[in-house]
């Protein structure tokens, strides 16, 4: 009887090893196969958005958009926020082709993330989330963009060097990516299996270093989502440590910081702050960069914090005091937010 119990319990032992290893996700199991690529795509759709010519954002993002997504759980799509932001109507292309409404769940400008949801009721099969921290040199890193958009493209990680935008926007730790993949908007770049490890957001001519012509992406890291995911699902947009949002765009291609544009009717703009001012400090603080620039300001608080600007126009220094906002309050709201 002992033998036959002991046989009996190693069979069941080794019967439920068989079953798990047999339903092993293709996430946990490197991409080398046709089959495992094509169980990738069952994951990405195609977005489309129409944004009002009133928008904020349609003079520089324009009124039509089009990316891709990629299902994060059975009910959201993750991809990056510019494409449906402000957006009045968004399609959701799915991978068997058909073309269901959808709906933006959250936002958030500051890592530059937006997540969607269908209004029909959809069978999506998800991806699961990666280590963005855990990337190492020689790994081989997926670019998957929804096929009628273009190819996939493999490649590696060539920088984490940190990214400061002209608009209000800056990135601990993205994931330059070489070579380039033309369709790199909301395209997710998966790990050698299969899981996510961040989203595309730009065009990077010199990914690999400052200066180094070697045309890449940027993706903005999926660890900087896991903090704020269900902020976003429940709330919309996050609802801790915000940025105080001034409507200044900074440029400092030239050496010199510079304000490129300021936003119409937004703070800077009412302070009385002008496109070509030359900045000199933020509250008493000298900067010469972007970066500077903007971590400086946000240091001074959340929504509604005053921000002192000294700036030089016309070779005179001139003080100026604004009241920051929350950007997500500048927008124009999109339908269910």
């Amino acid at each position: 009887m002992k033998f036959k119990f002991g046989f009996v319990k190693s069979f069941l032992l080794s019967f439920l090893i068989l079953i798990l290893f047999q339903n092993l996700s293709f996430s946990q199991q490197k991409l080398t196969t046709t089959k495992q690529f094509e169980q990738i795509y069952k994951s990405i759709v195609e977005i489309k958005s129409y944004v009002p010519e009133n928008a904020r954002t349609a003079k520089s993002l324009g009124i039509e958009r089009l990316g891709t997504g990629v299902v994060i759980d059975k009910k959201h799509i993750l991809t990056i926020g510019y494409i449906v932001v402000e957006a009045e109507k968004i399609d959701i292309r799915l991978p068997d082709g058909k073309t269901v409404p959808g709906q933006l769940v959250g936002y958030d400008h500051q890592t530059g993330f937006g997540i969607l949801r269908t209004i029909i009721p959809t069978n999506l099969a998800p991806l699961k989330l990666g280590n963005s921290d855990k990337i190492n040199d020689e790994d081989m890193l997926f670019v998957m963009p929804y096929p009628s958009q273009g190819r996939a493209s493999a490649g590696k990680a060539v920088s984490r060097r940190s990214f400061t935008g002209y608009w209000e926007y800056h990135v601990e730790k993205p994931i330059y990516v070489y070579p380039m993949n033309e369709s790199w908007a909301g395209t997710p770049v998966l790990s050698d299996r299969g899981e996510i490890l961040g989203i595309g957001s730009l065009y990077i001519s010199d990914s690999v270093s400052p200066g180094i012509m070697s045309p890449g992406n940027l993706f903005v890291p999926i660890n900087i989502l896991k903090p704020i995911m269900k902020d976003l699902i429940k709330n919309g947009r996050r609802t801790e440590n915000i940025n105080p949002y001034m409507g200044l765009s900074a440029d400092d291609l030239t050496g010199i910081l510079n304000v490129a544009r300021v936003s119409k009717k937004g703070p800077a703009e009412q302070s009385g702050i002008q496109a070509g001012d030359l900045i000199i400090s933020v509250n008493g603080t000298p900067v010469k960069s972007m970066e500077e620039f903007y971590k400086t300001a946000w240091k001074s608080g959340g929504p509604g914090t005053k921000i002192k600007i000294k700036v030089q126009r016309d070779k005179k220094n001139i003080d100026y005091e604004l009241k920051s906002i929350d950007r997500m309050d500048y927008f124009v709201k999109n339908k269910g937010l």
